[in-house]
């Protein structure tokens, strides 16, 4: 057996040092090369000695067999004899030279041949140089010394031999050098393929994914390492669903409702509170609405609590299902039969989603029913409206529907906030206005920093950004809920990208963040652009984050998890923001190669109000923490909140106490701003 689980796609690595591998291959290869280099040497060496005393004992044998020869033709008339008979031997033999010297040192008779030889190469020659010895021998002229006789041996055959010998003993041992590396790359191919997938397995923890090894390895070591590996891995699994359960539990007691699955009041005044916070500075219209199950007490008095809880899990089907399309639609139960669902855009851009469920809930009417299957209202908010005007505005709303039940679809149960909203364009004209700023529309940046706990070190810095169009800014709400719909959030996001590298090109070199949309995420033609586009600015565009919503995110987990992976292949970081804001389950972290979670501002602006935040952020550390993820808190707006949150040990916090979003300027492009700089240097001291 082996991995029961298909390994992931790994990115670009980024470990530094040499591999095991490379080393242990180079090892073998430069001993295996020595030691071919050493014995070659030798033995050619070794030839080459042998080949020297050879031509020692050949030129001593002639100069002693021609000595013994010449010596009665030692006279000056027999002297032609004793050089016919040196010349006869000369030929028949291979010798570089043939000497025979007088007692007075005067030359008689002289023998010589040139020393090169052809069939060897001059290189060779000069690498393995033969010093053939010289033989002599004493020629007597009947009892008196004539002269010396001195003999030396040709080196060419010895070269020719030598070159040979070479030849045979390089391609042999070429080939047990051969034969020897390939043997090698087979022991240590099983030897390390183990090793490779140990590595890997260890590398699938470091992307949050717990694989167990189940292969059995012939060496000890090996198998005694990977049980290690599977111990320690199943030991963090279990930490992690331990703590990803508490995390749960502790969500759901304190925000859930345990019928419908949605958010309690408490989640619904928390979540309120990030809404109203999204939307400081800006002029963008929400809308909230209420539902309420007008026959809920007569169900449960007459048909039983089951029955009543059908009734409330259909009504909560049918309002979810309406508003489903609407990116970021929020819907909490307040009470046994009162609903407050809040949507990021105008009722105007929201009108067709609430009226469908408007008229699906009176659809329902019947006798079963005696007071109407439900009833539902909605109207506009801003910052500037506090929750109990709102709760107030549609209490009256709904008393109003309810003294006309029957009557059909009012109007008046539909209420535009009392300010401005923004253009009232219908649908193709929101069309040609999006494609109007994607092909010519100008951008305005502002950016907030993430700044890390304990230090005056910047994570990154999140981006935010405007779009201007024939002078006017468009209110983001209604923009990207009318891209959504149109199916034009992908361009949108694509021109974020290119306006950022156009400010990166003017000397941005800060670690930026952007947020993109839910469409962006799931889109394969949104991944294939941007990976064209990364390959293009090779290279240049190291510091760049990616934000993705948590709701956007868990929409198609398998798709962003296959699409995050190649944004990480391209160095981009990633962060999940508005975490733990879906309640639901935490386990989706668990293949997700992701660098940061944000906390949902909720938790953190209702810290010191509500403990239960305290337990639910520690967990979510240790959770986090476990997995190589760290801990972003946002919304920390004082020294208290900013205390808190690095007391629960948030890696980094974001906030309009650590700094409020600026205008993105050339002054902030290459060095921090003074007021930022003051800042942080005083949360340093806190």
């Amino acid at each position: 057996m082996g991995i029961n689980q298909k390994e992931p796609v790994m990115p670009k690595s980024n470990h530094k040092g040499i591999s095991l591998k490379v080393q242990l291959y180079g090892l073998i290869i430069l001993l295996t090369l020595l030691s071919f280099a050493g014995r070659l040497l030798i033995s050619v060496d070794h030839t080459r000695d042998y080949l020297n005393e050879q031509m020692a004992s050949h030129s001593q044998d002639a100069a002693t067999s021609l000595g013994l020869s010449i010596s009665p033709y030692m006279d000056d008339q027999n002297l032609v004899i004793a050089d016919t008979m040196m010349a006869a031997i000369f030929d028949s033999g291979y010798y570089q030279s043939m000497k025979f010297v007088d007692i007075n040192g005067v030359v008689k008779l002289n023998r010589e041949n040139p020393k090169s030889v052809e069939s060897v190469p001059a290189w060779f020659m000069h690498l393995f140089e033969l010093t053939p010895p010289t033989g002599s021998s004493e020629v007597n002229d009947g009892w008196q010394i004539a002269g010396t006789l001195y003999v030396t041996s040709h080196p060419g055959v010895s070269y020719l031999q030598l070159w040979d010998y070479s030849i045979r003993a390089f391609s042999g041992s070429l080939a047990i050098l051969a034969a020897s590396l390939l043997f090698a790359y087979l022991i240590l191919r099983m030897v390390l393929k183990p090793i490779s997938t140990i590595t890997a397995q260890a590398d699938a923890v470091t992307k949050k994914q717990f694989i167990q090894n189940e292969t059995f390895y012939w060496t000890k070591e090996v198998n005694v390492l990977a049980l290690a590996i599977n111990a320690m891995i199943s030991n963090v699994q279990k930490t992690f669903e331990s703590m990803t359960q508490h995390a749960e539990t502790l969500t759901q007691d304190a925000y859930l409702d345990k019928l419908t699955k949605l958010g309690n009041r408490r989640a619904f005044e928390s979540q309120f509170s990030a809404f109203q916070h999204d939307l400081e500075g800006h002029t963008d219209v929400y809308s909230i609405g209420l539902m309420t199950l007008p026959s809920l007490q007569s169900m449960n008095r007459d048909f039983g609590y089951q029955s009543g809880d059908d009734y409330v899990v259909q009504a909560v089907s049918i309002l979810k299902s309406a508003i489903h399309d609407i990116e970021g639609a929020k819907v909490f139960r307040t009470a046994g039969g009162s609903f407050i669902f809040m949507l990021p855009c105008s009722i105007e851009l929201c009108l067709e989603h609430v009226q469908q469920a408007y008229e699906t809930l009176h659809a329902q009417n019947s006798s079963r029913y005696p007071e109407g299957f439900g009833q539902l209202v909605v109207t506009g908010f801003t910052h500037h409206d506090s929750i109990s005007h709102l709760l107030s505005r549609l209490d009256t709303l709904i008393t109003a529907e309810t003294a006309q039940l029957g009557s059909g679809f009012n109007s008046d149960t539909f209420q535009s906030a009392a300010f401005e909203q923004g253009p009232a364009l219908g649908l193709q004209d929101w069309s040609a206005l999006i494609k109007d700023i994607i092909a010519s529309g100008e951008i305005e940046f502002s950016f907030q920093p993430i700044k890390a706990a304990n230090s005056i070190n910047i994570i990154y810095n999140e981006l935010f950004a405007r779009f201007n169009h024939q002078g006017n800014l468009i209110a983001n709400a209604q923009l990207f809920a009318m891209a959504e719909r149109l199916n034009l959030t992908e361009e949108l996001d694509k021109k974020l990208i290119l306006a950022l590298w156009s400010h990166i090109q003017n000397g941005l070199d800060k670690p930026i963040a952007l947020n993109i949309s839910r469409q962006s995420l799931h889109s394969d033609s949104f991944v294939t652009w941007l990976n064209d586009f990364m390959q293009d600015k090779q290279g240049q565009l190291d510091n760049l984050y990616f934000e993705v919503n948590e709701t956007a995110l868990i929409d198609n987990i398998n798709s962003a998890t296959a699409h995050i992976n190649v944004f990480k292949s391209h160095g981009i970081k990633m962060c999940i923001e508005r975490f733990g804001v879906s309640f639901s389950s935490f386990k989706y972290l668990r293949g997700l190669d992701i660098d940061f979670i944000k906390l949902d501002g909720s938790y953190i602006r209702d810290l010191m109000q509500n403990p239960d935040n305290n337990y639910f952020i520690q967990a979510v550390t240790q959770i986090c923490h476990g997995l190589g993820i760290k801990v972003i808190a946002c919304h920390v707006e004082d020294i208290e909140s900013y205390k808190s949150v690095t007391e629960l040990h948030c890696d980094a916090c974001q906030g309009q106490f650590i700094q409020a979003p600026m205008k993105l300027s050339h002054d902030c492009l290459k060095s921090e701003c003074n007021d930022f700089l003051n800042t942080l240097k005083y949360l340093k001291d806190c």
